[in-house]
């Protein structure tokens, strides 16, 4: 499939810091998002587009494999191989704990009765990258990974034994998924469903999430008792959600206290005066100070993001940006000179 160019989607150069893509998507966003341009059809789909773009770009594991290869781990191509040979089983993904992206396929290995991984999670399809993995070795990793315990053994007829008694009740094994959320959904909470298939059976397990309000980046919601069911009457393991929030185009989000720019004449910023902000839930009227300089802040108590587990709110911090015009008329350039005389 062609490649998508995400860098100049964004406009940006492919060493470009991720400070400087963020500030590229933000501009872009604030161009093309559809509540800014309602009456351009085009702007949905290019917001989209410069949306995916940032995704990919502003994720270190997701970037390192779209410079590799063209492609991020949701579009790898069946039947093709990064350097490797693909098998009838198909390719799968597994990022080791020091954080590397494995590509490995479980067709014809020892042992291997059909268990699929990666689908664990609806996981993508790779095949082996350079020959150099040891299926048992990573796969015992993945395990430690899930279930923090003591890596098992292999077996001669192939399979794992973790060394304890047979007969002693095991909990089972903690699933962990990764859960990407709107940055809408973390302000105002409500619930989600996802799905995930158990490794063992193959079953599509289905469940409710329910999102708090406030919820922050990287957070993680524990749900008991729907992970990998223990053995010998062992007490199920339990699932782990990591909560990953995406980047909104006109707000960013600093702990409970929520940024957003605005633009004001340099007439009220010389005069003060009234200006209305669009907040997240509302519009709020917003005094100006006299003399208030570019980038001055202001800020609104209680206007920001909702305090987890409480009623309470962070602050909205309103950044002034003095919006000089670029045009002028001759009334408007006389009076300026004007002004420009009396020491202005």
């Amino acid at each position: 499939m062609p490649k998508k160019d995400y860098y100049r989607i964004l406009g940006v150069s492919e060493d470009a810091t991720k400070d400087e893509i963020k500030r590229a998507f933000r501009k872009k966003a604030r161009k093309y998002h559809p509540d800014v341009n309602p009456d351009e059809d085009r702007s949905g789909e290019r917001f989209k587009k410069i949306n995916e773009a940032y995704r990919v770009l502003s994720d270190d594991k997701k970037r390192e494999m779209y410079d590799r290869f063209g492609v991020t781990e949701g579009e790898m191509p069946e039947g093709e191989g990064f350097g490797g040979a693909g098998g009838p089983g198909g390719r799968q993904v597994y990022r080791t704990p020091d954080g590397r992206t494995v590509y490995y396929s479980t067709s014809g290995s020892p042992g291997g009765g059909g268990f699929d991984f990666g689908d664990i999670f609806g996981g993508s399809s790779g095949s082996s990258a350079g020959g150099g993995f040891d299926f048992f070795s990573d796969l015992e990793d993945i395990f430690d990974v899930f279930g923090g315990g003591k890596r098992g053994r292999r077996t001669p007829g192939g399979g794992f034994s973790t060394g304890r008694r047979r007969n002693v009740p095991q909990s089972g094994q903690d699933l962990k998924y990764e859960m990407e959320i709107d940055f809408m959904d973390a302000f105002y909470g409500g619930k989600k469903r996802i799905q995930y298939q158990n490794p063992i059976t193959g079953a599509t397990e289905t469940v409710k999430v329910k999102i708090p309000k406030g919820i922050k980046e990287n957070q993680k919601l524990r749900l008991k008792g729907k992970g990998m069911p223990g053995n010998n009457g062992g007490k199920p393991g339990d699932l782990y959600i990591n909560i990953h929030i995406n980047d909104h185009p006109v707000f960013e989000r600093k702990g409970d206290n929520i940024y957003i720019e605005t633009e004001i004449p340099f007439t009220t910023a010389v005069l003060g005066g009234k200006i209305e902000v669009k907040g997240v839930d509302r519009s709020l009227n917003v005094t100006v100070p006299p003399g208030t300089e570019d980038s001055t802040i202001l800020r609104l108590k209680n206007q920001g993001f909702p305090k987890i587990n409480s009623n309470e709110r962070g602050n909205l911090m309103v950044e002034i940006k003095i919006k000089v015009p670029s045009k002028i008329d001759k009334r408007q350039k006389e009076l300026l000179k004007e002004l420009k005389n009396e020491g202005l």
